[in-house]
């Protein structure tokens, strides 16, 4: 992408424009492939990954988890953080140790259903949440803050690892839900959004949605609420989704990719992985095209989202005992890493592998992978890991960074590129229209074409109106309908000059969509079958196939809830509608179908016909659950399926479109002359509250600050 800058401050002209080392840290998002900054260079990121744990820092810092112990390992890392800045490190990867959050006297309610066969750092019985903000606080946070004051960028990994099986719904991700609702409301970590990353889980083997089955929809349905989460807090940084097979397999986000703005994916790589292994490795380059195929058929989303590999390493094999790997094979013993390979072959493979697809950041899997630790504490020395071994990742590493250094940098938040590159022109959605359920999240892009050309994802900067409609929801990006409607929203974004672009788009939410992604086929019981093709549905015999919906939906406002199906039933179909989320407090049954095509359901006249509040008026307000059972054989073809309060069960259109209110949910801007945002707010005085003295553009005019 070109560079606009027409002017540059005079200390830069001194440095004759030095690569990288930019402080403070430029801010990054993500635009289609790739990490860019503010002016939409190209950025990749090369560095470490480690963890403030005594006994992976082999006790230099001691072996005490209380004060005295924080303070020296704070004053470890900043020894440690000199060191990567000078091995031209420009990331780094922070775990957020349990050993910290861990609490023996504690136990973690959402752990309850945790199976036996979660040991280690999978094992999250004693996970104390008030220890996570605590140390977020005192320990994680000011660890990423010396780390960007040394020149990296911080990718933040949750405590511990993944357990080897996880479905959608299950206690980990509750655990997971819980742990990035806690640091993304901390508000050091919304500050630095532009700075700081999260990378959502680590090493997710097997993972099936929430029947328990094998399901190209199940990465998405675990991680994409835990995004939703991250953003309704109103952390808008970059974050990291992770696959499964120990992060080595991406296939099917290709079809159901994570939804939102500033996503990418965190993958690893180790010998034999990708169909590359160092002793099958007889041509270099035969190797790499095959390297690059097999790795672009697991990780396709390396076409459309930047990727970075938190975990790689190698060193050559020598006298010793090995170990299992992650996949039960076994790994000859090396100088001191995961993996054993070489550089002449696996490692120059992997690289041309990363080289070729040109979006791929990396974190090599531990400081003392790649520098001489105990060097550096000794006196200062900057030398590679394994005594500067040619054929391990350590001395490679410190070459390919030293070289890395010079391309794809980020330029300084307050360096000035042209106008033209900064003027709005034009304002769109991914996407012209929305469709959702009833009751469902889901995020919105927004991306903003500027007069050069230049595009961005602005959707965290946007402002929407919603003309007055009744019963959708928009913050920060995330949409939510609570009613069934068809309306007309506004969607707008104001440059650092005062300049508007616009986008008006059309949002349809309905209680009832036939998209499988839409359609349990297992709910209170055995997973019964649905084919999205024609809409066919086999209820199981001790289960039902319907539509879960995640909050109370509304469907006071209609008399009947009509079913028509293509030809009659042969199933021994019934219409079900449970209230609470659970279904223990009973439901309303209809009376079996039989031969009729057209069932209308009397809503106005509905009782609960099962439960303690049997023969009680149905609670139409609070819907959770619309489902079908059935005998278990037989099958019930749906042609519509609809809310009406036509007597003759016509349809009724959906909602009108509502008049455009006059009031917009528009925030006040505040720029830098240079064009960096540097507040928000209702008012002027809100969004220039605590900026230093001097000049800035607020709301398209200029104001003085003084003291």
């Amino acid at each position: 992408m070109k560079r606009f800058l027409v002017l540059v401050f005079a200390v830069l002209a001194v440095v004759g424009l030095c690569a990288q080392g930019v402080k403070p840290l430029p801010t990054l998002h993500v635009e289609g492939k790739w990490l860019t900054d503010m002016h939409g260079n190209h950025v990749v990121l090369h560095g470490v990954m480690d963890t403030p744990s005594a006994w992976f820092n082999s006790g230099r810092w001691g072996w005490s988890y209380d004060n005295n112990g924080r303070l020296r390992c704070l004053d470890y890392f900043e020894k440690v953080f000199t060191g990567l800045e000078t091995a031209k490190c420009t990331v780094f990867r922070l775990h957020l140790e349990p050993a910290w959050t861990n609490d023996n006297s504690y136990n973690y309610p959402i752990a309850s259903d945790q199976p036996s066969s979660a040991t280690g750092e999978a094992d999250i019985r004693h996970f104390n949440p008030a220890r996570l903000t605590t140390y977020l606080r005192t320990l994680y946070f000011p660890l990423a803050r010396k780390a960007m004051n040394h020149g990296m960028y911080v990718v933040m990994r949750p405590p511990g690892v993944c357990p080897h099986d996880l479905k959608v719904g299950d206690y980990y991700q509750q655990y997971l839900l819980n742990v990035w609702d806690i640091v993304t409301k901390n508000d050091s970590i919304r500050k630095y959004a532009g700075q700081i990353s999260l990378e959502l889980a680590n090493e997710p083997v097997n993972l099936k949605n929430k029947n328990n089955q094998t399901d190209p929809k199940a990465l998405h349905d675990y991680f994409q609420p835990i995004v939703n989460k991250i953003r309704e807090n109103g952390f808008t940084g970059i974050i990291w989704v992770p696959g499964t097979g120990w992060q080595s397999n991406y296939a099917d986000y290709a079809r159901y990719p994570v939804e939102g703005y500033n996503i990418g994916y965190a993958v690893h790589d180790y010998n034999g992985w990708y169909g590359s292994d160092d002793k099958n490795i007889s041509n270099v380059q035969t190797a790499t095209t095959n390297k690059i195929r097999q790795f672009h058929n697991q990780v396709p989303v390396v076409d459309n989202y930047p990727v970075i590999i938190t975990e790689v390493d190698w060193s050559p094999a020598k006298p010793g005992s090995g170990h299992y790997n992650e996949h039960g094979e076994w790994v000859e013993s090396n100088y001191g890493t995961w993996a054993t390979a070489t550089t002449s072959k696996w490692g120059k493979v992997f690289k041309g592998t990363k080289d070729h697809f040109g979006n791929i950041s990396m974190t090599i899997s531990g400081t003392d992978c790649l520098l001489d630790v105990p060097r550096l504490l000794n006196d200062g020395s900057v030398v590679p890991a394994f005594g500067g071994l040619e054929e391990a990742c350590g001395k490679a590493c410190m070459d390919w960074y030293a070289d890395y250094y010079n391309t794809n940098w980020p330029h300084s938040d307050d360096e000035l590129s042209s106008e033209a590159s900064r003027t709005v022109e034009k304002l769109s959605l991914a996407g012209d229209s929305v469709s959702l359920l009833v009751g469902e999240t889901v995020p919105l892009k927004l991306v903003a074409t500027f007069r050069t050309g230049r595009t961005e994802d602005v959707t965290a900067r946007a402002y929407f109106d919603t003309g007055g409609a009744e019963g959708i929801q928009l913050n920060n990006g995330l949409l939510r309908a609570s009613r069934q409607q068809h309306v007309s929203l506004k969607a707008g974004y104001t440059d650092e000059f005062g300049n508007k672009a616009e986008t008006e788009f059309t949002v349809a939410s309905s209680f009832f969509l036939f998209d499988a992604r839409y359609v349990d086929e297992a709910i209170g019981g055995s997973a019964g079958v649905y084919n999205e093709k024609n809409h066919a549905m086999r209820p199981a015999a001790d289960g039902q196939v319907g539509w879960r919906y995640d909050i109370d939906a509304d469907m006071s406002g209609y008399k009947y809830l009509v079913v028509k199906l293509r030809q009659a039933q042969t199933c021994d179909a019934r219409l079900n509608i449970y209230t609470d989320a659970a279904m223990t407090q009973g439901c309303y049954t209809s009376e079996p179908f039989g031969a009729e095509t057209l069932i209308g359901i009397d809503l106005s006249q509905a009782c609960y016909t099962s439960g303690p509040l049997k023969g009680s008026p149905l609670n139409t307000r609070g819907v959770r659950v619309v489902s079908f059972s059935g005998s278990g054989s037989g099958y019930m073809i749906v042609s519509e399926m609809y809310l009406t309060s036509h007597a003759d069960l016509s349809p009724m259109p959906l909602s009108a479109q509502h008049p455009r209110s006059s009031v917009q949910t528009q925030p006040v801007m505040a720029f830098t002359l240079s064009g960096q945002l540097v507040g928000r707010g209702a008012t002027v005085g809100q969004a220039v509250q605590g900026l230093r003295p001097g000049i800035y553009v607020v709301g398209g005019k200029k104001v003085v600050i003084n003291k």
